[in-house]
């Protein structure tokens, strides 16, 4: 029996860094199916449909097959799948017994998923022969959920890696086929240690599938506890300077991404800030914050961090305070 798999993803650079992974492998992918909900051309009422490349020759009013209306320049979980010959599919709809049907007759020995923005519902999860394996950027039972490397980065966590595990009918919490430690550099974007995360985790999904093929299913179950965070709220982006100058550069730096602004808040005094600028364990300041022009310098526990600042208006951060609350 051949041993295929079906790849679930986004259309980003984690899900296409790993998918990169196992076509340079040679894995057999049956099909990549992606999260429907931002793809262009893809009909509301769509819950699974063949996705074709923009300039694709479709039978006339034949429903069932989408030709994309962008020309996706730039490289992407699409454009590679279509470069490749592996069929694509739009998923709107995942719980969907259409859905499930169209699962069960590709028949894989497993299914994959990295960055798919759905929980993957129980008939799905048994649906290939041996289950579902997903490729999460975190040490798992610690950081479960949609962005653990955003809440790793705002923890101070000098310790990270990649989990591939077996999924179950909850978020991230099945048991363990692999794990790895990823060191990542101070300073940092959450994009590049995405993409450093992706190609780490596909080359660990890559043995994991090696050994499954060969008849060995790796498996040992969670440790007790962990935790579980959410997407990032416009608190989160607050900032404390009895953390360490750092935890604070680094978390600003990694989490720039996301476009919030970041609140401080010192001695009574509070600013938004843009984006940091460098940091220092040593350097003093005689008094807990230094503003020239448009930069802050304020002490943290230890250390110092230099910003920029965002909008030097207290009544600007009173109202962002609002909004977050």
């Amino acid at each position: 029996m051949a041993f295929e798999i079906v790849f679930l993803g986004s259309d980003c650079d984690y899900s296409r860094i790993v998918l990169e992974s196992l076509i340079a492998a040679r894995v057999k992918i049956a099909a990549v199916w992606l999260a429907g909900q931002n793809l262009p051309g893809l009909p509301d009422s769509a819950t699974i449909q063949p996705l074709l490349p923009p300039n694709a020759v479709v039978a006339e009013n034949d429903p069932n097959s989408v030709p994309l209306t962008s020309t996706f320049v730039q490289e992407s979980v699409l454009t590679t799948t279509w470069r490749n010959g592996i069929p694509l599919y739009g998923v709107k709809r995942i719980k969907a017994e259409e859905t499930t049907l169209a699962l069960k007759s590709l028949a894989p020995a497993v299914g994959v998923v990295a960055c798919f923005p759905r929980l993957v519902p129980e008939p799905l999860l048994s649906a290939p022969r041996h289950g579902f394996l997903n490729v999460h950027p975190s040490l798992l039972p610690n950081y479960r959920g949609p962005a653990p490397l955003f809440w790793q980065f705002r923890a101070g966590e000098q310790r990270t890696g990649v989990t591939v595990h077996w999924m179950d009918a909850q978020f991230d919490t099945g048991p363990i086929a692999a794990q790895r430690p990823v060191p990542l550099p101070d300073g940092i974007s959450e994009h590049d240690a995405t993409q450093l995360m992706a190609r780490v985790g596909g080359r660990l999904l890559v043995e994991v599938l090696q050994h499954v093929a060969g008849g060995e299913l790796p498996y040992r179950r969670q440790p007790p506890g962990g935790s579980y965070q959410p997407w990032p709220r416009p608190e989160d982006f607050t900032i404390s300077t009895e953390w360490s100058a750092r935890r604070i550069f680094n978390f600003m730096r990694a989490s720039a991404v996301w476009g919030h602004p970041y609140v401080l808040e010192v001695e009574g005094h509070r600013w938004l800030l843009s984006d940091a600028l460098s940091w220092s364990n040593y350097a003093t300041i005689k008094t807990p914050f230094e503003i020239e022009q448009d930069r802050i310098t304020f002490l943290c526990s230890p250390g110092t961090v230099q910003a920029r600042l965002y909008q030097p208006n207290p009544q600007r951060v009173d109202a962002f305070i609002s909004a977050a609350k």
